[in-house]
């Protein structure tokens, strides 16, 4: 999230520029959030104001210092824009006005014993540049005619912003992290509407880390499947030479043969440094030469379980396998945090592998998933490694997401994996709860009620062909490697026959 601020001298200019149409019409969906208990609260939110009542909100913010005459040094104006980086999760109007709350009242304008000062947050449209965004507009003057005092705003905006950001599973801007996830800086996020990005790189690469680190057995595995998802991948190794890779960075091609922006793991997520990922992977003296071969490796050295094609019945088991981990989840109590970082973390694996197989390069409700698991799992430090026990079978359930082949009816068995997920979701909101995290909770509650829902309906109505462009389903496939006749939009493919008895995950 990032604030800036500017000042002025005019309440009715500024709120009829807020509630018109900009100066090149770049407004839309002009709306009062909420404002001020002295302009009446939450009476306009939503409202369709006429002309009279902008002239009238206006005017209320001029009154204080009209009537007193008090004329702070810049203008008696404090115009705040608060603004996310596009691809960032959508917020409600009533998250947006709890968000204008919190600023005001951190920046002193409103609270417990003081004199009120008169304010209004105003939303607009997504900008030109996919930016949810909102306009507080305030007065300087309290209503007793005392100056609001503003002293080192910028430092108290930071720290506002810092807590909104975690408290509603937003992008972190750089210098400014806190518990595990790093920071956007200014420049990717001016980077990203430049160049009309979905979402800023960082991201997309730490969905794709996250998938690879999750799905993968061993750390060989875990380079082949980066390698395998499009990222590029090189490794760090220990000053002096190339026997042990120390980190790691990844980075996104560029079509356009411009050099890549490279990332290491600890600038994507604080959990997704190598030594964290080593953790939960096996580390035998056999699993790191692999390892440091295929890191050395420009491709591939030796195919593994990635390779492998499965079956559509892997689908099945890998919706009886989260259902098997949710039993146990009821038996963790909340307090173990260990447990339910670790849960929230091979979830989000598992909705990035997900996402990937079925969003694309249109990230969605999948990756909104992912990503808000992802900052449930952070780690403060000092904190204990999160366990992976409860949820062990997830490594398995990723891997099948990521790979096993579709059937005709593989939108079905979605839907009802999906509501095995919705399930780990509601089983870690809870925790959240418990724990007193109530703002993290409706993170999840409110994914678990519109994210999940949209993707069981969307399952429930579309043919796999809709549902996943350019993939084959097994019957194809099947068709293919007997020679028959294939549909029209298979008839450039082939492949072999792969046994019910083989799949992925076992």
């Amino acid at each position: 999230m990032i604030a800036k601020v500017t000042r002025g001298a005019s309440g009715r200019g500024l709120i009829r520029y807020l509630l018109g149409p900009g100066r090149a019409n770049e407004h839309t969906d002009q709306r009062v959030l909420t404002s001020a208990l002295v302009l009446g609260g939450e009476a306009l939110a939503g409202a369709n104001l006429s002309a009279q009542e902008i002239a009238d909100l206006g005017a209320a913010l001029d009154e204080a210092n009209d009537e007193y005459g008090t004329n702070p040094s810049g203008g008696h104006l404090y115009h705040l824009s608060l603004s996310l980086p596009p691809g960032d999760r959508q917020l409600s109007d009533e998250e947006w006005a709890h968000i204008s709350q919190v600023a005001i009242e951190f920046l002193g304008f409103e609270g417990d014993r003081i004199e009120p000062a008169a304010w209004v947050a105003i939303g607009h449209g997504m900008s030109a540049q996919g930016n949810q965004h909102i306009h507080i507009a305030a007065s300087l003057v309290r209503i007793d005619g005392t100056k609001v005092d503003i002293w080192r705003d910028r430092k108290t905006l930071s720290r506002v912003c810092v807590e909104l950001e975690h408290t509603y599973g937003l992008s972190v801007v750089e210098g400014r992290e806190g518990r595990g996830m790093p920071g956007l800086s200014r420049a990717e996020l001016e980077r990203t509407a430049r160049e009309q990005l979905v979402e800023p790189p960082r991201v997309t690469l730490a969905r794709l880390v996250r998938e690879a680190s999750v799905a993968s057995k061993d750390e060989a595995e875990f380079v082949r499947r980066l390698r395998g998802s499009g990222a590029l991948v090189r490794p760090r190794f220990e000053t002096g030479g190339q026997d042990a890779v120390v980190g790691y960075s990844v980075a996104l091609g560029t079509p356009d043969g411009t050099t890549p922006i490279w990332f290491g793991g600890g600038k994507l997520a604080k959990d997704l440094t190598l030594p964290h990922l080593r953790q939960f992977w096996g580390v035998s003296n056999e699993d790191c030469n692999t390892a440091v071969a295929e890191w050395i490796a420009t491709k591939t050295v030796a195919r593994g379980r990635e390779a492998l094609g499965g079956h559509p019945d892997d689908w099945r088991r890998a919706g009886a396998a989260v259902e098997r981990s949710v039993e146990r989840l009821r038996s963790v109590p909340a307090s173990d945090l260990p447990a339910w970082r670790g849960a929230a973390r091979e979830a989000a694996g598992v909705f990035a592998a997900w996402s990937r197989r079925l969003e694309g390069n249109s990230p969605g409700p999948l990756a909104t998933t992912a990503d808000a698991l992802a900052r449930s799992a952070q780690n403060r430090p000092g904190d204990p490694t999160p366990d992976r026990g409860a949820v062990r079978d997830f490594r398995g359930v990723a891997a099948i997401v990521a790979q096993s082949r579709m059937g005709s009816d593989s939108p079905m068995v979605w839907a009802n994996l999906i509501d095995q997920m919705g399930r780990t979701l509601r089983a870690i909101a809870d925790a959240h709860a418990a724990r007193g995290e109530l703002n993290t909770a409706k993170v999840l509650v409110d994914i678990l009620s519109a994210e999940i829902a949209v993707l069981h309906e969307r399952f429930e109505t579309n043919s796999i062909q809709q549902l996943a462009l350019g993939e084959r389903t097994h019957e194809v496939r099947s068709l293919a490697a007997m020679g028959k006749n294939l549909p029209d939009q298979a008839k450039h493919h082939r492949g072999r026959r792969q046994s019910p008895g083989r799949g992925i995950g076992r």
